[in-house]
């Protein structure tokens, strides 16, 4: 018995280290949930109003490492979303230090996307920490990707290689603030949790790029580490922006113009026959001359 006991002992033990990595991975905070919507929502750079239904997420944190990332100022703000098959996110950016470069001034296919005002989506689906996809949108609409765990990427190629990996489009609002949206495909459905990372790339002048995240439960996750990223979650709860039309009133039931109610249909009262003659002027005269002759009779025979 005792050598069973401490048998159970040992492999609880091992179990316990096994698991252990897990359990500092989970570690890492959410974000919180992300509804489900039931509006179809169009890929065009523009905010869906269900939208603000959505998991709202500020992108504020400056990379801390290195002195090329110092803190401009610049910020965004995303909104996120969800249907079968697909994470929506759609993000405004105000880069605070000159204005937006233009198309001509980005070497897309340099095989350094990243070096242009962009904002990277990475997602970690598994939420295991091993590794992750990006996904980037320039604010001239230029798509781009990276996926580590198949390694491939889209770098060198123009911007159609994203075809048929995701879909996105970019809008400026104004000289330096523009807005993205992407459609990513996911495998996962309510109550799946998938590791997450946004990153604003802002190019300077000169050249030089800071770069801004999401604030994360640790503060330090950044970019490809993908072990310290935190996490969404979706939500079954199921959301629109739709309003429900109010049904018209039915006329004359406590709403909208009375029902006209039709005059009774009155028929003319039948004509009033004349009263019957029970004798003609003549009959009554005679019957009259009658009368009084018999009363003289009578009247002689009494005397």
């Amino acid at each position: 018995m005792k050598r069973i006991f401490v048998l159970i002992v040992s492999a609880m033990l091992i179990c316990s280290l096994m698991v252990a990595p897990v359990l500092a991975f989970s570690g890492n905070g959410s974000y919180g949930e992300v509804p489900k919507s039931a509006d179809a929502i169009t890929i065009d750079g523009t905010k869906d109003a269900v939208y603000d239904l959505g998991l709202k997420l500020d992108i504020n944190r400056k990379y801390e490492p290195y002195d090329w990332s110092p803190d401009t100022g610049s910020t965004g703000v995303a909104w996120i979303i969800w249907q079968d098959g697909f994470l929506y996110i759609y993000s405004e950016i105000n880069k605070a230090i000159g204005p937006l470069l233009s198309a001509d001034e980005y070497n897309n296919q340099s095989g350094e996307p990243w070096m242009t005002d962009s904002l990277e989506v990475f997602l970690d689906p598994p939420n295991e920490g091993e590794n992750s996809e990006q996904y980037r949108i320039d604010s001239t609409g230029w798509r781009s990707f990276e996926n580590r765990f198949e390694g491939i990427s889209s770098y060198n190629e123009d911007e159609n290689a994203a075809d048929g990996i995701f879909e996105g489009k970019a809008r400026r609002i104004d000289s330096s603030n523009y807005a993205v949206e992407f459609k990513i495909p996911i495998a996962k459905g309510a109550g799946g949790d998938l590791g997450l990372l946004l990153q604003i790339n802002e190019m300077w002048d000169d050249g030089a790029r800071s770069v801004i995240f999401t604030s994360s439960s640790n503060g330090e996750s950044n970019s490809w580490e993908a072990y310290e990223y935190d996490y969404i979650v979706l939500s079954a709860n199921e959301v629109t922006a739709v309003v429900a039309a109010e049904p018209e009133p039915e006329l004359g039931a406590g709403g909208g113009d009375p029902a006209e109610i039709p005059a009774p249909v009155v028929e003319a009262p039948a004509p009033v026959a004349p009263a019957p003659q029970t004798a003609d002027p003549v009959s009554i005269l005679v019957l009259g001359s009658l009368i009084s002759a018999a009363g003289l009779v009578i009247a002689r025979k009494r005397k």
